[in-house]
Order: C-alpha cells, then structure tokens, then sequence
C-alpha cells in the first residue's frame, strides 16, 4: 500500500510518489461506530454500512478529502474500508474520493473542490444525477448497501 507515501498538507492528503491505477492506497482505520452512537458532527464520519461509520482515526485517512471529480474510490467489505486509486495518480497530486458513492446521509454541505464538474454541495449518493449514479456504478464506485439497499440487515 501506500500509505507511507501520503503527506498532509494545508489539511488534505497528497502523494509524494506517483501511485498507479488501480492500487490500494491504505485502509482506513477509525473505529466502527453505530450511527445512533456518534455524538459528535456526522462528517467527521465516513459510512460503511447501512447504518455503520468509521470514526476518526488520528492518522492520514482523516485528511482524504471530497472532490466531485474524485481520483480515489473505496472498497468496502464488511468492517474494512481501502481507498484505491482509480487512475495514475502523479507525485505532488491531492488523494480524494466523492463522499457521495458512499453516503445515505440527507445533509449537505458546501463543496470546494475546485472541479470544473464541482456539484457546490456535498450530499449523499441519493443527491447525484441519474447519469453520475450509473458513471459511479459501472466504474465499481458504489458499496452494496447503496447499490441493493434492500439486501442490507440494518442494525
């Protein structure tokens, strides 16, 4: 992985090395918490479940950041989140990946990502575009519990 190549700066997450397509990047590495459990700002939060979230970790996953055209996806199996990387990623480049491929959530929030395809909001999966939906599909973007949500055992 490649984690020990990623460096913060300015609060974001970048590759100090060039990272190839289609490589895992790092896991990220919060504890698993219940929704009903978070006490604190939801955003702090990245979903993996239905109703399951991974808390903060205190380490460089807690600065990958949203961008509407993202370079980044995360593989999400039962408890483990990994980001991988959906395309060359040069050295020096911003590690991101668009919130929304794996939120429920209705809350917004500004987006600042500085894409020209910027969506000026940060919102779940069900806030995007039929046609971004199905770009996010077919290029393996969306974890189960948003592709089948009636599959799903909430807890």
């Amino acid at each position: 992985m490649y984690k020990q190549y990623i460096q913060i700066k300015n609060g974001k997450a970048f590759s100090s090395v060039q990272i190839p397509a289609d490589m895992p990047i790092m896991e990220l590495t919060g504890t698993v918490i219940l929704d009903r459990d978070i006490k604190d700002d939801i955003s702090n939060y990245t979903q993996i479940g239905p109703n399951t979230y991974l808390g903060p970790s205190g380490d460089v996953d807690d600065y990958i950041a949203h961008h509407c055209d993202p370079n980044c996806k995360l593989h999400i199996v039962g408890n483990r989140a990994i980001l991988y990387s959906m395309y060359v990623i040069p050295a020096g480049a911003e590690i991101n990946f668009d919130y929304s491929t794996t939120s429920t959530d209705a809350a917004t929030t500004n987006c600042n990502c500085g894409s020209n395809k910027c969506r000026k909001i940060i919102s779940g999966h069900h806030s995007l575009s039929p046609e971004l939906k199905e770009v996010y599909k077919n290029k393996g973007m969306l974890p189960l519990y948003i592709l089948e949500p009636n599959m799903i055992y909430k807890r």
